[in-house]
């Protein structure tokens, strides 16, 4: 199961009068033929539902025979993200389908544990480490989406730097629990460094320097050593390999893993 986050432009929300089956069905069949157009074919074995109560934009399960059900949600419908999202989804059904080693389950499997041993022990160590893959997974398939959707016109350039931006955070955690504390302020510190190697994997602009000063500032106010572990991740998933194979993706992940670990225990 995975959880995306996904764009569409804004304004782009169901029309008045339009059926919201009708709606989501054309949105659906126009981000598959953008993805086949953009030379992304995800086949004919793809389906999609709306859960109204989902709290999440939408998420991807992978079934038997090939088969992919992407659920989105109700808010994710009425929000104008829709069809962004959905080829957001189906970048990662590509990469599935195509049987790209960082959407392999037994490859991130071994890698975790590998790394996790018995110093993972609690449910929001687990989580956070599931969202350090997870932010590896959309970059990849973003690798795909991002060039689909700015074929489309769907994000002006200024709308993806906003949208980029607004991931960087400069607040640190707060909690009695010291562990907890570290454990979140490296997922902030990988965080952002996701987000600003992500704008610089695809070329998008951080004007104003927005994103650089919010990193900034959560960075001064951790350990000096902090500077270092975010250069680490920047570079690491700005410089993220394609093609990659199996061996070289799972000892990606064991580094890549390893030292957030080491991050968060520090």
């Amino acid at each position: 199961m995975t959880e995306r986050n996904a764009t569409q432009k804004r304004g782009e929300t169901q029309p008045k009068g339009v059926d919201a089956n009708d709606f989501t069905r054309n949105a659906f069949r126009s981000a598959i033929q953008r993805m086949r157009d953009s030379g992304y074919d995800i086949g004919d074995r793809v389906e999609m539902t709306v859960d109204p109560r989902l709290p999440i934009m939408g998420y991807t399960l992978s079934g038997e025979g090939g088969r992919f059900q992407i659920t989105v949600s109700g808010g994710a419908v009425k929000s104008g993200l829709l069809e962004g999202l959905l080829t957001h989804e189906m970048s990662h059904i590509y990469r599935m389908r195509t049987n790209h080693p960082s959407h392999n389950p037994r490859i991130i499997e071994e890698a975790t544990n590998e790394v996790a041993g018995k110093v993972v022990t609690k449910d929001y160590q687990r989580k956070i480490l599931h969202d350090l893959v997870n932010n590896v997974e959309d970059l990849y398939a973003d690798d795909i989406s991002w060039r689909v959707i700015r074929k489309a016109g769907i994000l002006t350039e200024e709308q993806s730097t906003e949208f980029l931006q607004n991931w960087v955070e400069d607040r640190p955690a707060e909690s009695r629990d010291a562990t907890r504390v570290r454990w979140e302020n490296a997922w902030t510190l990988a965080n952002n460094a996701r987000a600003i190697a992500q704008m610089t994997r695809h070329g998008v602009a951080d004007t104003g320097g927005r994103a650089t000063a919010l990193s900034e500032r959560f960075l001064s106010q951790m350990k000096p050593s902090a500077r270092s572990d975010f250069e680490y991740f920047r570079n690491l998933l700005a410089n993220l390999k394609e093609p990659i194979t199996e061996e070289e993706y799972r000892a990606f992940l064991v580094d890549y893993l390893g030292r957030f670990i080491e991050v968060a225990a520090a």
